[in-house]
């Protein structure tokens, strides 16, 4: 028969005897319940113990967490000590912010006070182009084209890069330089002004050694355009025409102008020659070569504040041509010329080099600053390698032509913040050992439901604390096992500082004890907890300093190929095993419930075939006595007749 109709059967049979039951028939027992209570006297308890079990492992993988999480706790606590620019917390302060500060200090700084004068900032080289209507504006006639950059001092660079341009326009221009590393980023500026407004500006690194210069070639004999970037610029340059006999033939009120805007230069020609009454005034100079007469005009133009133009003499074969150059003091193209007049009438001035704008906005330069005394140049303002754990940042000139006004600077140290981290670890710890204190205790807490969590894993429990402990007690040997102590003789491990350990393994911390000890050997303080070190790998094999050497024994605890992880794992193996017996135990007294319900069943079948054999016989009887008694009644009325 198969497993689907006996099924089928036993269920038929129970729900005929379910009926019978709710009739009355059979013994009528309660045979269900029966089955049931007979079936959970022997399930129950092997049950309750599984859930047991299930609970106890649920608290230890709880258990081991929360363990996990304090030695974590306690790690990060070690660790803010294996660090020797964490021991301490340095300040800065300057007499002149502005110019000179320490933008940057750890705990390893070296404390004192220090003389800086800036000389000159670094910059990076700025050069623009020519001007573009568009970011889109064709340039080369849409061509495509190459831009050769040349990078060094005074952008001349053995190995020129070569940039391609593929798509001809500015703003082409810009993405092909943008797209590579070539140490010069591009901006599409727009100027503003009307027309051509669009300007390539390129940027560079600061220092001398990173000017650039730029050149464009052809791609495949094709055209080569002229972008601009290489316009040094020209100062603009003006001739006045000044005759030798209006200078000797001047007659009195005559004079000789300059004017640029609103600011005129004005040169008396005629006047007292020698300061003697007697003689007639007449002309002062003898003619345009005469140095006396270049000597006034350079006094009248500082006197009329025209400080865009320099005199000299000037002489012209083809034409003849004697007078004066007036050159401009910057380079660009001049908007409005200068204008002259001798003995009042105006003359020409003729333009004898038409000015042009330089591109190159700002120069490549080193920084240059006197520090104590001993001059220092660096391509940057940001200078990391003069005070040992600082970083000085210089951001404005302080020399003059008169003074070098340097700042002082200086770095003060504080250690409290030691002692804080010190004050973090101990209490860290401490709660730690609350922790496994609770863990492993045979007590229960029902406001504490992890109370003794981890009594049935003592050994567990004992391992790890006797792990940190000899960590936290040891001396700070070299970690390659050498003779060669760390450590100094006073100070060689926590109990030098004020950390010991009670009879309940909690830490404590002798805060006077501490001062002291930091008061006369910090350094060796430091030493002993970091080796001197600061952010060394932990793949080194030098020596790292107690902290880390703490840090790495919780961080074994805790790892992956653990004592923590292995009973972890253990323990969620355990847990499914549990699970299965559980299941497993479910499935065999199910089927002793059906063996129960089956018997009694099969009894109450019995017993209801048992009750219609008694109810036949019962009939029969019945109705055999009511046979006699009819018997008896009628030989009874015989024998009275």
């Amino acid at each position: 028969m198969s497993t689907d109709a006996t099924n089928s059967s036993s269920s038929s049979s129970t729900a005929a005897q379910q009926i019978l039951t709710t009739l009355g028939a059979g013994s009528g027992i309660d045979i269900f319940k029966m089955s049931r209570d007979l079936t959970d006297v022997e399930k129950l308890p092997k049950q309750e113990k599984i859930n047991d079990n299930i609970a106890a492992t649920e608290a230890q993988i709880s258990a081991y967490g929360l363990v996990s999480y304090q030695l974590g706790v306690l790690k990060q606590s070690f660790e803010g000590l294996n660090d020797a620019n964490e021991m301490a917390t340095n300040t800065s302060s300057s007499t002149n912010a502005t110019a000179a500060s320490f933008s940057s200090l750890d705990g390893t700084a070296q404390v004192g006070s220090y003389d800086v004068t800036v000389k000159t900032l670094a910059n990076g080289q700025q050069t623009k182009s020519d001007e573009y209507s568009s970011k889109t504006a064709q340039i080369n006639g849409g061509a495509a084209f190459n831009i050769v950059l040349s990078t060094g001092v005074n952008g001349v660079d053995s190995t020129p890069q070569t940039i391609a341009v593929s798509t001809a326009t500015p703003q082409g221009v810009v993405n092909a330089i943008n797209a590579g590393d070539y140490g010069v980023t591009a901006n599409l500026v727009d100027t503003g002004t009307a027309g051509t407004n669009y300007r390539i500006i390129l940027s560079g690194t600061s220092g001398a050694a990173n000017a650039f210069s730029v050149a464009t070639s052809s791609i495949n004999g094709g055209a080569t355009p002229d972008l601009g970037f290489s316009d040094t610029g020209t100062a603009a340059q003006y001739v006045v025409p000044f005759s030798g006999s209006a200078i000797t033939g001047a007659q009195s009120s005559d004079t000789f102008t300059f004017t640029v805007g609103s600011k005129t230069a004005t040169v008396q020609l005629h006047g007292d020659h020698d300061s003697n009454a007697s003689t007639a005034d007449q002309a002062l100079y003898t003619g345009h070569d005469d140095s006396a007469l270049l000597t006034a005009i350079s006094n009248a133009l500082t006197a009329a504040g025209i400080t865009e133009y320099t005199a000299s003499s000037y002489s012209a074969t083809s034409p003849t041509v004697n007078g004066f150059k007036f050159t401009a003091t910057s380079k660009g193209a001049v908007t409005s010329a200068p204008t002259s007049t001798v003995d009042g009438s105006a003359v020409s001035v003729t333009e004898l080099i038409a000015g042009v704008t330089e591109n190159t906005m700002q120069s490549a330069s080193d920084s240059e600053i006197t520090f104590n005394g001993l001059t220092i140049t660096r391509a940057t303002n940001t200078i990391n390698d003069l005070v040992p754990g600082a970083v000085l940042s210089i951001n404005q000139v302080t020399e003059t032509s008169n003074a070098s006004n340097p700042v002082r600077l200086s770095i003060a140290s504080d250690t409290s913040s030691l002692k804080t981290k010190v004050q973090t670890l101990v209490s860290d710890y401490n709660d730690f050992n609350t922790l496994m204190a609770e863990l492993q205790s045979s007590s229960t807490d029902e406001d504490n439901e992890m109370m003794g969590a981890l009594r049935r894993d003592s050994a567990t429990v004992r391992y790890i604390q006797s792990q940190l402990r000899n960590a936290i007690l040891a001396d700070a040997d070299n970690a390659d096992g050498s003779s060669d102590p760390l450590y100094s003789s006073s100070t060689k491990g926590l109990r030098d500082i004020g950390v010991s350990m009670d009879k309940n393994g909690n830490l404590t911390f002798d805060e006077d004890k501490y001062d002291k000890a930091v008061t006369s050997n910090f350094d060796n303080i430091v030493t002993m907890l970091t080796a001197d070190t600061t952010n060394q790998s932990l793949y080194s094999t030098d020596n790292k300093g107690l902290a880390q050497n703490i840090a790495t024994v919780l961080d074994g605890l805790t790892d992956d190929d653990g004592v923590l992880m292995t009973r972890n794992a253990n323990a969620e193996t355990a847990k499914e095993d549990y699970a299965d017996e559980l299941a497993a135990l479910e499935t065999r007294y199910e089927a002793v419930y059906e063996r129960y319900l089956a018997q009694f069943s099969a009894m109450e079948s019995m017993m209801e075939s048992m009750n219609g054999t008694k109810e036949y016989l019962e009939g029969q009887l019945e109705s055999l006595s009511k046979a006699i008694d009819f018997e008896i009644i009628s030989c009874a009325v015989a024998s009275v007749n």
